[in-house]
This record gives structure tokens, C-alpha cells and sequence, in this order.
């Protein structure tokens, strides 16, 4: 199997996981020893498999279960160099009584004996600078 069909499998597990909160489904796509970045963003670099489920948990539940809805969409397909990959995305989040608010970034995997080596996320400045405005305008509004 191809990087680019466990990229997609992992996707749509990703995907079940924040719908159904399994997220041991996801263990079997990370190296033990895998690593997890979002670029240019607050959050701290995560090192290892358990660490980076636990970013990833804590992050859906903070983030993206405090909206009605989320969505992701590939603006890109995934594009594989050797062992390397990456996507452009756009993810749009609905609240009732707020504009939405949508991110677009870049995210690049490494992959390594056919597991994720490592992750890296980059919004782009725009939506940087838009969560931002969005935060400080509307997160009053977020479901607790």
C-alpha cells in the first residue's frame, strides 16, 4: 500500500474519531516515536504516538466541539514526493449567531515504514489573523 492510500485511510479514520471519539483507531497510523507541529501556531510540538492522540483528543474537544458543525475539505489532493506527502485544507466552522469561521492551511506528513514520522501544520497567515479577530469578536458564543 501506497503513502497516499494510508494517507487517505487515515483521513477518513481521523474522521470517524471525531465523530465517535475512538481514538486508540488511530494508533496504528503513528510511529511510536512520531512527532506533531503546527507551524508558526501556539500549540507546542508534540513528541510521540501518545502525545500526539492526546493533542489531537484535547484539540477536537476544545476546538471543534464547541461549534455546530465542522468541516473539513481537501483543496488539494494529497501529492506524494518519496516518502513525503502533503494536502491543502479548508476547515469551516459554523456557530449559530457568528459568521463562520474558516481556516485554510498546508498539512505535510513523513512517513516512515509505512507509519507517520511526522506531522506538520501550517495555517496560512490569513486565517491566522482571522481566528484571531474571530476569537476575540465571538468566543463568548462557543459551547462550553
Amino acid at each position: 500500500m501506497g503513502i497516499i492510500d494510508i494517507f487517505e485511510n487515515f483521513a477518513e479514520d481521523f474522521e470517524a474519531t471525531v465523530q465517535d471519539d475512538n481514538w486508540s483507531r488511530l494508533e496504528k497510523y503513528f510511529a511510536e516515536d512520531a512527532t506533531y507541529l503546527t507551524v508558526g501556531g501556539p500549540d507546542p510540538k508534540c513528541n510521540g504516538r501518545a502525545a500526539i492522540l492526546a493533542y489531537l483528543h484535547e484539540d477536537v474537544a476544545n476546538v471543534d466541539r464547541r461549534f455546530d458543525t465542522r468541516t473539513l475539505v481537501a483543496l488539494t489532493p494529497p501529492i506524494a514526493d518519496g516518502n513525503r506527502l502533503s494536502r491543502r485544507w479548508r476547515c469551516t466552522y459554523t456557530l449559530t449567531g457568528s459568521p463562520d469561521l474558516v481556516v485554510e492551511g498546508e498539512a505535510r506528513y513523513l512517513f516512515e515504514d509505512d507509519l507517520i514520522k511526522e506531522i506538520e501544520e501550517e495555517p496560512t497567515a490569513s486565517s491566522t489573523q482571522k481566528v484571531n479577530e474571530w476569537i476575540q469578536k465571538y468566543a463568548d458564543r462557543l459551547h462550553a
